[in-house]
Formats: structure tokens, C-alpha cells, sequence
């Protein structure tokens, strides 16, 4: 892989690691390699179609490169097994996640480059677009940002049994944040252990089930949705697809977007309350265009925070604003930020990226990092964590 020099450095102490067992030497790339460690795991989106195109590719051939492509798979599902596991904050963030995702991707794309040097399976757009996104993480030394404006065509599923594709945006420890785009509706479901808010930054003219009521939403929204709760979006009433945002997370499983523990009903089974849109707080949600207004407006030469949906609303998911007229810096937890409204300069260990509007990332619990804003106007942030 074509890598940073910092790259370079911590893959030579994960091989030095594995020749002497000293810890000590690693300890100053403890936060680097976490950081870098998010940015691969936000690579699931890719990942998982990739997956897609290879088993395609699997089926249709019968000689060596089979063999090839069978490794790809073997690799794909050991990463996959890996996102199951928080990244720590010791030295494990090094000798294990970060050699991890090192040593699979490199050997993915080998593999990759082997098949398609011995046969022809239309899986050469498939390996630039595996480059692209690995040029991604490393380029900016871990600092991976998403835009939701703006999705990866190589990123998005399709997920069959609820009418829906996904693009998988930014994944952190324990929750994630995604993109739907829904033409019409998308059907009725729950999950047993995951917790999740439904949100939208656009105009839009549809209705949002949560639990027992149908909420008509006619302008940006945010609701909770808890566990084993129902919810679906139906009815959109607009000519373009409706872009749901939605985090989800969970205190027991790790959260990478769409859970494999749903149940699906139809609405017309359940006696559902109509709401207005006025009404919203009795489903715990918020009117967002509203409240960036609030914070715009009240904010002064400090930073300004506003919490718009807490933990026990949602079941551990939080979300909130964060108004800032200069600069500003935070030491949080687990984190995924959503640039709402203006531009600016995202700093985390002296590593440095421009963000915009659209922009989503996620900066790993106990980082130090700031935030500046290039603007006359606030710089507005959504930020989300899972509580415990």
C-alpha cells in the first residue's frame, strides 16, 4: 500500500514488536495508530461491496484465480470479525487492530491485483475503488472524513428486506452514523439491542413511525428510537428520495449500521397515533432547522452546546449542537461530529484537514482535538455519543 511516512514508521514497530515483545517503544504511537484504526473501520461500506463483487466473481470462475478471490473473502470476513472488538487505548491499538488492518487490506489487494492479472472478471473498477479508499485513511494519517452530500457510489447496499440502501458513513467504537435514500418508504422494523436516532438535514414532506404513533415531519427532524421499538418511514410525499441520517449503536453488540437483528411487520398491524409535526416532542424528537437557529443566535465569542436528544431517550444514543464563532477544543469520549453549517479546520494529533459542509468523522474517546472556523458565521456541528 502507498502510505504516509507515520504510516510507515508504526507498521515498523508492529515488526520490531513482534521481534522483541517490548511494549515501551510503542507507546508513542498509541493515539496515531487509534486514529488510523477509526479511519479503516469506516471503510466497512467499501468493504462490504467489495464483498459483493467478489462472490459474484467466485461463482463464475473455476481456475487458479479462485483461489485468489477465495482469499479475498477469507480476509473480508476476518475484518469483519475485528470490527466486533473496541479499539483499546493501549498497545493493542497497535499490535493488534492497526497490524490487522494493515496486514488483511495489503493482502486483499494483492489477492485482488493476482485474479485480475490471470483473468478478466470486472473486478478492475472493484480494485481501484479498494486503492481510493484505503488512499483515503492513510493520506489524511487516520483523519477520515465521509460526506453525506456527497456518498461514494461504492459504498452503498441495497438491503432487500426493508426496501432500503445504505451508505455506511463513519463507524466509531460502538456506534455509527449512515445514509438512506428512500424513493417511497421503507418498511416497518425493530432490533432487539440497538438504539438509534432517525434524522434529516433537508426539506421533506413524509411520515416517520416511531413506536406507537405516525409522525407527519414537513421540515428537518430528529427522533430517538429505542430499542425493540417500532419505526419506518412511509409516505414521502416530496419528488426525490428522502435522506434519512440515522446513528445506531448498542450497549451490548458494536455498532456497524445495519443490524443483522431486525424484525419486520407492516405498519397497518399496528394502531398508530397520528402526530403533526408540532407534536414531535411526544415522541422525544426535535426540530433541528429550529434549533440551529436557537444557537446561532445565542451564541457569542464561546462556543455554544445544545443537547437535542439524551441517552435515556434513545437507549444510549445521544445528539447534539455545537455552535462555534472561533475555535474549539474538546477532550470527550467516543465521538461522530457532522459539519451542519460552514467551513473550517479540523486538528487532531497536530494532524490537519480541511471539513466543510456534509462532512462526517469520528475522533476516538480521550483525543484531544480542535476545531476552527473559517467563517464570519457560526460553524455548526451535530455530535453524537453512546452512553453507557
Amino acid at each position: 500500500m502507498n502510505e504516509s511516512q507515520t504510516y510507515d514508521e508504526i507498521v515498523s514497530a508492529c515488526v520490531k514488536f513482534q521481534q522483541d515483545r517490548r511494549v515501551e517503544p510503542l507507546e508513542k504511537w498509541i493515539s496515531q495508530a487509534r486514529l488510523y484504526d477509526y479511519g479503516f473501520r469506516s471503510l466497512v461500506g467499501s468493504l462490504e461491496v467489495i464483498r459483493e463483487k467478489v462472490q459474484e466473481a467466485c461463482i463464475r470462475t473455476l481456475g487458479e484465480d479462485k483461489w485468489y478471490l477465495t482469499q479475498v473473502l477469507n480476509q473480508l470476513d476476518q475484518l469483519d470479525m475485528l470490527r466486533q472488538l473496541e479499539v483499546p487505548n493501549d498497545f493493542r491499538a497497535i499490535t493488534v487492530h492497526f497490524a490487522f488492518h494493515h496486514n488483511a487490506l495489503s493482502s486483499i489487494k494483492a489477492n485482488l491485483e493476482r485474479a485480475c492479472a490471470i483473468s478478466d472478471h470486472g473486478l478492475e473498477q472493484t480494485l481501484q475503488n479498494l486503492v481510493k479508499s484505503i488512499k483515503a485513511v492513510t493520506d489524511g494519517n487516520g483523519l477520515f472524513l465521509a460526506n453525506w452530500k456527497e456518498p461514494e457510489e461504492w459504498s452503498t447496499l441495497y438491503v432487500p428486506d426493508v426496501g432500503l440502501k445504505v451508505v455506511k458513513l463513519i463507524y466509531a467504537n460502538r456506534h455509527s452514523m449512515n445514509l438512506a435514500a428512500i424513493p417511497s418508504r421503507v418498511g416497518t422494523h425493530r432490533h432487539a439491542d440497538t438504539s438509534e436516532v432517525h434524522f434529516s438535514l433537508d426539506p421533506t414532506d413524509g411520515d416517520q413511525i416511531v413506536g406507537c404513533f405516525r409522525l407527519h415531519v414537513t421540515e428537518p427532524y430528529a427522533v430517538p428510537i429505542k430499542p425493540s421499538e417500532w419505526h419506518a418511514y412511509e409516505e414521502n410525499r416530496t419528488s426525490r428520495p428522502h435522506q434519512l441520517l440515522f446513528l445506531t449503536g448498542s450497549k451490548r453488540i458494536l455498532g456497524w449500521g445495519i443490524v443483522i437483528d431486525r424484525i419486520i411487520t407492516e405498519s397497518s398491524k399496528l394502531n398508530l397515533m397520528p402526530l403533526d409535526i408540532e407534536e414531535i416532542d411526544r415522541v422525544g424528537g426535535v426540530l433541528i432547522e429550529r434549533a440551529v437557529q436557537d444557537v446561532e443566535s445565542h451564541v457569542s465569542n464561546e462556543a455554544l452546546q445544545k443537547q437535542l436528544i439524551t441517552a435515556s431517550s434513545s437507549g444510549g444514543i445521544t445528539l447534539g449542537l455545537v455552535a462555534i464563532p472561533h475555535m474549539w477544543k474538546s477532550h470527550s469520549q467516543d465521538v461522530i461530529h457532522l459539519v451542519v453549517k460552514g467551513t473550517g479546520e479540523l486538528t487532531v494529533l497536530n494532524n490537519k484537514t480541511k471539513i466543510k459542509d456534509g462532512d462526517v468523522f469520528a475522533i476516538p474517546s480521550g483525543m484531544v482535538y480542535e476545531v476552527s472556523n473559517q467563517e464570519r458565521r457560526p460553524l455548526i456541528l451535530l455530535s453524537s455519543t453512546l452512553q453507557d
